[in-house]
């Protein structure tokens, strides 16, 4: 919304509220709100407006509207709490409070609320997605998978849930189940692969013309053929799927664990473990990201990636001294200019001034000779 706008809109409403005529000035700050939920002039106003006119239920609303904008969620928890003891079966204000207990990230406390709200009403299509997520942060399969039902039940024919609820049963490894409901073609895909059924899977994907597909379709599309050619043994033809997918994008976690299970088949030993690493490192598994690239450095001495990502790990690890020592690995190879900045600052810090000046330390000298200080201090204090 343009500020003119905006600023027309505040001073129009302004005007109707101080004429009292307070359902009109409620109808312009709710437009606002609408292009700026967080506009809190506007929620202020309008939590007045509830006021004036005795409406103490959505006045707790709305001052809960206020505090979630001030970011204050425990007292905005407390204001819709207020609301729905006034009207206890209102599923919007039990949708908010439910919402407000997920953002605080009290996981059980919403559950508990949007069970209550379904209670209401079973037909809030919403609800089944929002207790199936609390459900899977909670590790709680089994139960995401009985509310995912219970949706299914109430909307037959939304493809949605089903998706979900095969994503769910792929997750617990019951791939009939999965495949029973799931709709999205390249889900099915993944479940026939996971489940070895690796020629169906394939009659699938033989099916998509790949030109007519977006971006995120053509990556689903170059992992899922490469799994299936990994499953089939074409391991060669699988790197060359996994190389499309990453041209789709940067490499990430799952593209490093592929290669890392095909260079294994392979066995190719440092390829293995320096994907494994990398599929580490992005999965933020640090530590075993290290053992890792310490097993491709073992392979390959003088593999200058791995020797950068064992300094850049080691120092990130606050382990300085290992880092140093493979940042001087670094440099001995080509004399890398990052190592060498790297080396010089390091030894400069520690005050070993000729190692710091052997990478390109500039060391400052003070023009003031010192040569004979001692005596000159000496005579000060022994004149007469």
């Amino acid at each position: 919304m343009p500020m003119t706008q905006l600023e027309t809109m505040h001073q129009k409403a302004a005007e109707l509220y101080e004429n009292k005529n307070l359902d009109d000035a409620l109808k312009i700050y709710e437009e606002i709100i609408k292009a700026i939920p967080n506009d809190e002039v506007a929620l202020s106003c309008i939590m007045d407006i509830y006021l004036e006119k005795g409406d103490k239920f959505n006045y707790y609303l709305a001052r809960a509207n206020v505090n979630i904008a001030q970011n204050k969620l425990e007292y905005a928890i407390h204001d819709t709490k207020k609301a729905l003891e006034l009207d206890i079966d209102n599923i919007n204000a039990r949708r908010k409070l439910a919402r407000l207990f997920k953002v605080d990230n009290k996981n059980l406390k919403a559950i508990d609320e949007f069970i209550k709200l379904l209670e209401l009403s079973s037909k809030e299509l919403d609800v089944y997605f929002e207790l199936v997520d609390l459900y899977m942060k909670e590790g709680a399969i089994e139960s995401a998978i009985s509310i995912a039902k219970k949706g299914l039940e109430e909307f037959k024919d939304d493809i949605n849930i089903k998706n979900m609820l095969a994503q769910l049963y792929f997750k617990a490894n019951d791939y009939k189940s999965a495949l029973e409901v799931v709709e999205d073609e390249f889900l099915k895909t993944k479940i026939l692969l996971q489940d070895e059924q690796n020629e169906k899977a394939n009659e699938i994907l033989e099916k998509f013309d790949i030109k007519k597909l977006n971006n995120t379709e053509k990556k689903s599309y170059h992992i899922l053929k490469a799994q299936y050619l990994y499953n089939i043994k074409n391991f060669e033809d699988a790197l060359k799927e996994i190389d499309e997918y990453i041209k789709l994008a940067t490499p990430d976690a799952i593209s490093f664990q592929m290669k890392a299970l095909i260079y294994e088949e392979l066995n190719d030993e440092f390829n293995s473990h320096l994907n494994w690493g990398f599929c580490y490192k992005l999965q933020g598994k640090f530590d075993d990201a290290i053992v890792e690239f310490n097993h491709a450095y073992q392979e390959n001495p003088n593999n200058k990636t791995v020797l950068i990502e064992l300094a850049n790990l080691y120092m990130q690890n606050k382990e300085r001294f290992v880092a140093i020592e493979f940042w001087e690995k670094v440099y001995a190879i080509d004399k890398d200019e990052q190592a060498k900045e790297i080396l010089a600052e390091f030894y400069y810090s520690e005050g070993n001034f000729e190692k710091a000046e052997q990478y390109g330390k500039i060391i400052e000298k003070k023009e003031e000779n010192y040569s004979g200080l001692i005596d000159k201090i000496m005579e000060f204090f022994t004149k007469k």
